[in-house]
């Protein structure tokens, strides 16, 4: 990485140390609060407020300490490529961005599966008649688009791997295919073992119970644990999209100054095309993961009366809506 580079990272860790500490103050923090209740369609009860509030804190402080470390962590590599790689390569922002995605991702898990399995002291509490399921908190496009980024990443690893065997026009005749082929297989050897983790996570979460003494208590509970099974089931996608993003900035490097018109210009294109592609696939993902119909998709599935007022009253009166769910609105899950 070149000297500017190493400067733009350090003025993003510094905003985001800086917003650390804004979030320390009580105001933006019941910002916070109001933002995620519309979010996910919930009514903020004053009981349950200071607990609410503490917990969006502590996930949104998680979320940036994870997105430091990630960037950190992520220069620190481009760093120590720098003798295999070219410090001006475009591709180096791009993995910069999803080294601080995959540790602000991370770091919310941590956050969340620690109070999640934390011991609750026995109290009377409500029951549902059937357990909620994965397909009840995520919905099928981010559980179908975690699994094709790893099937794309896989699949791409193999085709370079025939691409290097055949070695057309002996493109690969001066270039250190171990250097090309192992930090991406490593990365997409942990994102197979992360798809398996997991899924053992996500099931083991779901056999955890919910302790809750009213039925808004029980809704607000399904809202934090969809948005923590959400971001659970994206971790494979995401190491995959590093694998398959290290694979390419390897390849576009190992092919130095091909000739006009070989098989090593036409490679080394697609390798540069690939980039904006990622970025675009990702993006569209984040968008599309983040809109209102996904985050209140386990409204829909657990609480659909709620989820019924919930659309009325935004098209009668827009985004503000103040409604909880009450003994009428609780949904059976499907079998």
């Amino acid at each position: 990485m070149n000297t500017v580079s190493v400067i733009l990272v350090a003025v993003v860790v510094t905003g985001l140390g800086i917003r650390l500490a804004y979030l320390t103050r009580a105001e933006p923090r019941q910002r916070m609060l109001h933002a995620y209740s519309r979010q996910v369609g919930l009514a903020l009860v004053p009981a349950i407020v200071p607990e609410l509030s503490y917990r969006i804190y502590s996930r949104e402080r998680a979320g940036i300490v994870g997105s430091m470390a990630g960037l950190v962590v992520g220069t620190a590599v481009l760093v120590g490529m720098v003798g295999m790689t070219d410090g001006r390569s475009p591709w180096n922002g791009l993995f910069a961005g999803i080294a601080m995605t995959v540790g602000s991702t991370i770091a919310l898990i941590a956050n969340d599966s620690r109070s999640a399995f934390a011991p609750v002291p026995e109290a009377p509490r409500l029951a549902r008649s059937l357990s909620p399921r994965l397909a009840d908190y995520v919905t099928p496009l981010d559980r179908t688009f975690s699994l094709s980024l790893l099937t794309l990443a896989t699949l791409g690893y193999i085709a370079v791997l025939a691409v290097i065997a055949v070695n057309p026009e002996r493109v690969f005749d001066d270039v250190s295919v171990r250097s090309i082929l192992w930090p991406a297989g490593l990365l997409l050897a942990l994102a197979a073992a992360a798809s398996l983790l997991t899924w053992t996570a996500a099931n083991a979460l779901l056999g955890r119970g919910q302790p809750a003494r009213t039925y808004i208590e029980l809704a607000w509970s399904d809202a934090f644990r969809s948005t923590t099974l959400r971001s659970l089931v994206g971790i494979p996608g995401i190491i995959a999209a590093v694998s398959t993003c290290v694979l390419f900035l390897s390849l576009s490097d190992a092919i130095n100054l091909p000739a006009p018109g070989s098989v090593g210009e036409i490679l080394r294109g697609s390798f540069t095309i690939m980039g904006p592609v990622l970025v675009f696939a990702l993006i569209s993902w984040g968008i599309t993961s983040l809109r209102n119909r996904s985050t209140t998709h386990y409204l829909r599935r657990l609480w659909p009366e709620t989820a019924v007022e919930l659309d009325r009253r935004r098209r009668a009166c827009g985004p503000a809506v103040d409604d909880q769910p009450g003994e009428d609105s609780r949904a059976k899950t499907p079998a």
